[in-house]
């Protein structure tokens, strides 16, 4: 539209240079159409400049030039205007035409006034380099490495590894790995050579550094290899091979895997449904069987798989995610009801290549009598931020939100409709999945730490494995399942499914993600009413849940692992390693007293020659000894390895043998009459060995929705303090499992007697804790510097503790010394420093003052070594001599 002013002027004008007459009338028409349209373009300015046509027969026009406002500096919108309308007479002026001759002179001194401001506007930008700069920035770039820059972590750690696969068979055939790329070419040449190539990554069985690894087990994972070793030759080639070879890669894959036995079936995909996650949640909450650093962890585990099922996102979005990325929102309810407490969730770290993705925002809304509080994110969320003190304050003496109590009492107020709960300017930048770190008192929670994605594998497959899931739990089930409820549920098109799956086509979840047939094709297909709710959980992994399956290894059959041939020949190497580390290390000490009676004597000649032998061959002696250590720390992780390498495959064979045999036990039990009774008790298993707090936290967690709002509004409250109670929480060791696991249940009506014995029996506990901790730390409390108690003073006074924890015994003091280093002196030293709960000191503000304090106040002595080691760190004045 703006180029249709400049097509009128000229058209216009060659009209006028053909019909003089029509001057006048044509140039009231044409000021009238040109201001018109100048003024639906406020954001052009139009400037004026003279110019002759030779085939207007001599008439002068003026003809307009468009530039953007933004390009002319020192004027306002008043001004543009004032300059567009003067302009624009003076183009219709009847004396315009008289003024060519004088036109020149000045529109030469205009251009020579534009052409010294174009210099001066050239150094007005603050910000702009010196050319050398620019150019040497261009030199710089390096342009081979700009397609790997678009990489993941991730993605670049499997491109190094096939690298390395590649380096490996090259020397192992005696070519040259950087010069051989350069041979690959679209031949039959390098279709055998792939041929070879394949067949030995398959045969190997070392990986980096030496490692065992299984090898390839399926076709997929051969096919996974030579996808990401033919993306390694684009990178090193610039090209690829040709359709016409790929299809015979394809050919020679299939060979290889017929040749190797590989599974031709892809790798089995299960998908965890939200029932399956409630019952894996019922476990993760109340199991000890499996135990954490501290209770932190195991609810940011539990919040990670609410998340994960909600949302269906990628794992490592779920990871990065920040503080920023979360807000939290009362919601006025339009229909009248109370305020709704929303999640605002925004992962931002999301799967790319080329370029960054769109971030999905999600709104996950409170369910307010939630049938069930381990599927509330809101839960969970709330205590761990109470537990950090996350939300921000202005006041230092009026109320605050630090409490779940003060959050469910706020409204929306009046004339708005919605209150947002800000966080503290702190932790926007922090992780919500973090680490924690031990400390000489307890753990600090590391938010600047994201936790990885293999401590969420290895908890969730532990989790997995003590709910009884036949399948291995892992994080991208839940994404799977989230998956596809989004493509069976009616509220979701296909093209949202994309957007919410970040997918750029269908074909992505159908190809890659397991479709369940989850419906009664029977029941659709002869009209008699579907079952799709039992089919369903037929899909589901709960179907598969056996609690007495062989996940681990009995006692007995651990010990029988010493007497295999191979763990044998192990043991035998570790013994002999031990023996020349010790046979050396007699003949350093030996040396070392030689040199040490020389040491100190001031003598010239024949001794002093002496002394400096002994002193080159002290240099050697330590040199074999280091070596000899190292030799037997490298048997005793290959002994170590193999042993669990035999642990692994005797539990695959238990496994295997159970799937294959208890069915049919089971079953002739059931004709025989032989039931077993697995009604469920109604007391947790190992509740001895569990905290206080956990114990509340459990109750607290696994109740039934309150009959009012009230009541629902005070089982969230409870639930959200006993899990920030629960986070500080220091755990166990866990505890085996000897029995049958129990499930948990809502106790019926019929059930009441049993609840006064429960009630005494707590309070008897209590009892007994009370006087256990109370002679624990009379034991602790030394009469005489002689005395040498077994319990550690630190971790008694540690109200983080389970009982059993804090009051272990050890056995010996040197057993108890050993646990003081590891625990307590060797983490890194808290700049805070320690206080002594049992002694009520809180001046231990260096090492230094604890070694002190531990020995002359609770009979806790370092000496030897360790001592010396401590000496060196800290002033050797402060320590008793």
């Amino acid at each position: 539209m703006l180029f249709t002013v400049l097509n009128t002027i000229v058209s216009t004008a060659r009209c006028l240079a053909s019909c003089p007459s029509e001057v006048p009338r044509a140039t009231s028409s044409l000021e009238v159409c040109t201001r018109a349209r100048i003024r639906s373009y406020p954001h052009v300015t139009f400037l004026i400049c003279d110019y002759s046509f030779s085939s207007l027969a001599g008439f002068p026009c003026t003809l307009l030039i468009m530039a953007p406002r933004s390009r002319l500096l020192g004027s306002d919108d008043t001004e543009y205007q004032s300059d567009a309308s003067s302009d624009l007479s003076a183009i219709f002026s009847d004396s315009g035409s008289d003024s060519d001759s004088s036109s020149d002179s000045d529109l030469e001194s205009e251009d020579s006034d534009d052409e010294d401001k174009s210099g001066e506007n050239a150094f007005d930008d603050e910000g702009q380099l010196p050319p050398e700069h620019y150019l040497a920035q261009a030199e710089s770039l390096d342009v081979s490495q700009l397609r790997q820059k678009r990489y993941s972590d991730g993605t670049q750690e499997r491109l190094d590894e096939t690298r390395m696969y590649w380096d490996r068979y090259c020397q192992h055939i005696d070519v040259d790995p950087v010069q051989h790329w350069t041979w690959i070419s679209d031949s039959e040449e390098t279709v055998r050579f792939l041929y070879a190539f394949f067949g030995w990554r398959c045969d190997i069985r070392r990986g980096k550094d030496g490692r065992h690894c299984p090898g390839i087990a399926y076709k997929s994972s051969l096919e996974s290899f030579w996808k990401w070793w033919h993306l390694l030759l684009k990178q090193e080639t610039a090209s690829g091979l040709s359709k016409d070879i790929t299809v015979k890669v394809n050919d020679v894959i299939a060979l290889v895997a017929k040749e190797k036995g590989l599974e031709l079936d892809r790798k089995p995909k299960k998908n965890m449904y939200i029932e399956d996650v409630a019952e894996f949640a019922r476990v993760l909450l109340t199991t000890t069987e499996m135990t954490f650093d501290c209770g932190w962890q195991r609810i940011q585990l539990l919040f990670f798989c609410q998340l994960a099922a909600i949302t269906a996102s990628r794992p490592s979005a779920l990871l990065h995610l920040r503080y920023r990325d979360i807000s939290l929102t009362l919601i006025r309810d339009p229909e009248g009801g109370p305020p709704r407490l929303f999640i605002f969730l925004k992962p931002d770290f999301t799967k790319r290549f080329l370029g960054k993705k769109a971030a999905n925002e999600f709104k996950i809304p409170e369910i307010i009598f939630d049938p069930t509080l381990v599927l509330s994110p809101h839960v969970c969320l709330l205590s761990m931020l109470f537990h950090i003190q996350g939300f921000k304050k202005f006041s230092t003496t009026g109320p605050v939100l630090d409490c779940p109590e003060k959050l469910y009492s706020l409204g929306v107020l009046d004339g708005k409709g919605q209150q947002e709960l800000k966080l503290k300017d702190e932790i926007l930048d922090k992780f919500v999945f973090c680490q924690v770190e031990r400390q000489p008192t307890g753990y600090r929670i590391a938010l600047e730490r994201p936790m990885t994605a293999a401590m969420v594998r290895s908890r969730m497959r532990r989790g997995g494995e003590i709910t009884g899931f036949d399948q291995i739990t892992r994080p991208y089930l839940l994404r799977y399942a989230g998956a596809k409820a989004f493509n069976t549920s009616e509220e979701v098109t296909v093209a949202l499914q994309n957007v919410i799956l970040q997918h750029s086509d269908i074909r992505t979840f159908v190809q890659h993600y397991e479709v369940d047939v989850d419906v009664d094709v029977q029941g659709i297909i002869r009209k008699t009413g579907s079952q799709s709710s039992l089919v369903r959980f037929a899909c589901s992994l709960s179907a598969s849940i056996d609690p007495n399956r062989p996940y681990k290894l009995s006692l007995e059959e651990s010990r029988s692992l010493n007497e295999l041939p191979v763990i044998r020949a192990r043991q035998d190497a570790v013994a002999k390693r031990k023996q020349k580390w010790n046979d050396r290390k007699v003949k350093l000490d030996r040396a070392s007293a030689t040199y040490q009676s020389f040491h100190g004597h001031h003598v010239e000649g024949a001794v002093s020659k002496h002394r400096h032998h002994l002193k080159v061959k002290l240099e050697r002696l330590h040199d074999r000894v280091m070596e000899a250590k190292r030799k037997y720390n490298k048997a005793v992780r290959e002994m170590r390895n193999e042993k669990q390498r035999q642990r692994n495959r005797r539990i695959r064979e238990n496994l295997e043998r159970y799937r294959n045999e208890q069915p049919v036990i089971d079953l002739e039990q059931q004709l025989a009459g032989k039931l077993i009774d697995t009604r469920v008790m109604l007391t947790l298993q190992h509740k001895s060995s569990m905290a206080p707090q956990h114990l509340a936290m459990i109750d607290a967690t696994l109740t039934m929705p309150g009959a009012t709002l009230e009541a629902e509004y005070q089982r969230r409250i409870n639930a959200i303090n006993a899990m920030t109670a629960f986070c500080a929480v220091e755990e166990g060791r866990p505890t085996s499992r000897t029995t049958q696991p129990c499930r948990r249940r809502v106790p019926a009506d019929d059930d009441d007697e049993l609840g006064a014995p429960a009630k005494r029996q707590r309070h008897v506990l209590e009892d007994d804790t009370e006087i256990a901790l109370r002679q624990a730390m009379e034991s602790v409390r030394i009469k005489n510097l002689s005395e040498r108690p077994t319990i550690c003073f630190l971790c008694l006074g540690n109200p983080n503790l389970p009982l059993k924890e804090r009051t272990a015994k050890h056995a010996t003091a040197g057993s108890l010394t050993r646990h003081f280093l590891r625990k307590h002196v060797n983490p890194p030293w808290p700049a805070k420093g320690l206080e002594c709960n049992v002694c009520g000191m809180k001046s231990l503000a260096q090492k230094a003052d604890l070694l002190n304090h531990a020995e002359s106040c609770h009979g806790t002595v370092v000496r030897g070594r360790a001592q010396g080691k401590l000496a060196q760190e800290c002033q050797p004045a402060r320590f008793m001599s």
